[in-house]
C-alpha cells in the first residue's frame, strides 16, 4: 500500500535526526513489541524461551536482551518455516526470501505486506540522501537467478512499492549473465543509480576500459554484499566518474538495512529504528575500536521474526560523531565474515580486510581470490590486468609473506578471468577449514 509506505517513510525520515537517547527509547519500544509478539505468536520462540526460562516481561532495558538465547544459522535452517511463522499470518500474501547459502546454510524467511512496506520506506530514506527520487531509473546487479524473489510462498503476494518501481524504473540484472549485455543496458537506460557488489563493479569497470567505453556516469554507485576496501572504492569511482556509497545488510534480518554510509562517509550508520545490532566479544558488548561479532534483531519483521541472530560478521565500532549530525552509531569498518578469516599455523587470525588492504595497490592485478585449503596452505588466484608483469607476482608474494609469515605453503595461479557463478557471491578471501562458530 503506497499510503503506508509514505507514512513509514515520513516516520523514518524524522527518526534519523533524533538524539541518541530518543533513538534508544524508540528502539527499546520496538524490541519489546517484537519479542512479545514472537513469544505469543510463534511456536518456535515460545518453546525456545520456555526452555531457557526467559519471558518478554524481563526486558527492562536494551541490555536485558542478552539474557535471551542466540540463534545460529544451523538452528534456524533446521526449524521448519511453518514453525517459525507467526500464527494468523496469511502466507499467500507474503514474500518468500531465501539467502544465497554462500556459507553453505541457506535460510528461508517470510516477509508480510507491512514489513515489505517498512523496508521499502527505509530504502527510500537512504537513497533520498544520495539525491535519488522514485521516478528516476535504477539498475541492480544481483547474484540471484531470475525469479528468485518470487512473490509469496504460494506465488500470489502483493509486490510492494519497490517491486513496482523495479518493473517500471528499476532493472534487475544477474551478474552471471553476459557483462557486455549489462553494459549495453546501462548505456541504453542511463540510470541515476547502480547497485552491485564491489567485485562486480570491478568487472564492469574493466570491461568498459577494455572496450574503450566512456561516458557511463550514473550519479551514484551503491555497493553491497562484500567488504569494500578503499582501493576498490577509488578504482570504481574513477572508472565511472560517480560517487560510491557502501551498505550493510542481510536477507535474514534486513536486506541492505543494517547500516549505511551517508554523504560524509565517516562510517556506516546503524539503523536503530530498523534493527537492534549487537557487537559482542565473549557475549559482552565491545568498546569502540575493538573488534566484535554481529548479532542482529529485526525490529519490523513479524511474519517470521529474527531475534538475536548470529551473523558471523566481524566489525569494529567507531566512537566518533558523524559530521552529518545523525546520532545513529557508526560502524568504523566491516572486516568480513568469521568464516572468511584466515587462521595461521601460529594461531593468528587474519581478517579478509587485512588481506585486501595488503594486495590493493599492486599494479597489474585486476582481480584476485585467496582460498585457504588447509591450515598450512593458501592458494591465490590472480586475474591479470593491463599493467601485469613478472614483478607483479614478486610483489604479491612479498606482501603475502609479510602478512602471513613463511610457515605455510603459498601457491599463486594466474588466470585471464574469473567465472561468475549464478546465485553465489564472489568472496575474495575464503577459508575451507573449520572455523569456530
Amino acid at each position: 500500500m503506497i499510503t503506508r509506505v509514505v507514512w513509514y517513510w515520513l516516520q523514518l525520515r524524522h527518526n534519523q535526526w533524533l538524539p541518541r537517547k530518543k533513538l534508544e527509547q524508540l528502539q527499546f519500544k520496538k524490541l519489546k513489541t517484537i519479542v512479545s509478539h514472537a513469544y505469543e505468536k510463534v511456536p518456535f520462540y515460545r518453546r525456545l524461551y520456555d526452555e531457557h526460562g526467559v519471558r518478554p516481561d524481563i526486558l527492562r532495558t536494551l541490555d536485558d536482551i542478552r539474557k535471551f538465547p542466540v540463534l545460529s544459522k544451523e538452528l534456524v535452517r533446521d526449524v521448519p518455516l511453518e514453525d517459525r511463522t507467526a500464527a494468523g499470518v496469511d502466507v499467500s500474501r507474503c514474500t518468500l526470501r531465501t539467502t544465497s547459502g554462500s556459507t553453505g546454510i541457506p535460510v528461508k524467511i517470510l516477509e508480510d505486506e507491512r514489513s515489505i512496506d517498512y523496508l521499502d520506506a527505509y530504502h527510500l530514506r537512504r537513497l533520498n540522501v544520495y539525491g535519488y527520487r522514485p521516478w528516476q531509473k535504477i539498475i541492480r546487479l544481483t547474484t540471484e537467478p531470475s525469479g528468485r524473489e518470487s512473490l509469496g510462498a504460494t506465488g500470489d503476494a502483493r509486490a510492494g512499492l519497490m517491486k513496482r518501481l523495479r518493473e517500471n524504473r528499476m532493472k534487475r540484472l544477474v551478474v552471471a549473465d553476459n557483462v557486455n549485455k549489462h553494459l549495453e543496458t546501462i548505456m541504453q537506460e542511463r540510470p541515476k543509480l547502480i547497485i552491485a557488489s564491489p567485485s562486480y563493479f570491478r568487472v564492469l569497470a574493466k570491461t568498459m576500459r577494455d572496450r574503450g567505453i566512456s561516458g557511463v556516469r550514473p550519479r551514484v554507485l551503491v555497493t553491497w554484499g562484500e567488504v569494500l576496501d578503499e582501493g576498490t572504492r577509488a578504482y570504481i569511482s574513477s572508472s565511472f566518474g560517480s560517487e560510491v556509497y557502501d551498505g550493510y545488510g542481510c536477507t535474514e534480518a534486513a536486506p541492505l538495512g543494517l547500516a549505511w554510509e551517508c554523504k560524509e562517509r565517516a562510517g556506516l550508520h546503524i539503523n536503530m529504528d530498523v534493527v537492534l545490532l549487537e557487537v559482542l566479544k565473549n557475549g559482552e558488548p565491545v568498546q569502540p575500536g575493538e573488534r566484535g561479532e554481529v548479532y542482529v534483531t529485526s525490529l519490523f519483521r513479524t511474519a517470521t521474526p529474527m531475534i538475536r541472530y548470529r551473523l558471523g560478521d566481524i566489525v569494529t565500532l567507531s566512537d566518533e560523531a558523524c559530521p552529518c549530525g545523525r546520532e545513529m552509531p557508526l560502524i568504523k569498518n566491516i572486516e568480513g565474515r568469521l568464516v572468511d578469516f584466515l587462521k595461521m599455523p601460529d594461531g593468528r587470525m587474519i581478517s579478509p580486510y587485512a588481506v585486501m588492504s595488503a594486495v590493493e595497490g599492486i599494479a597489474g592485478i585486476a582481480k584476485y581470490q585467496f582460498i585457504q585449503e588447509s591450515l598450512d596452505r593458501i592458494v591465490v588466484t590472480v586475474e591479470r590486468g593491463r599493467d601485469f608483469d613478472p614483478n607483479t607476482i614478486t610483489q604479491l608474494k612479498s606482501a603475502c609473506n609479510e602478512l602471513f609469515g613463511r610457515d605455510l605453503e603459498l601457491t599463486v595461479k594466474e588466470v585471464e578471468s574469473f567465472p561468475l557463478v549464478r546465485g553465489r557471491k564472489f568472496r575474495p578471501v575464503e577459508s575451507q577449514i573449520h572455523m569456530p562458530q
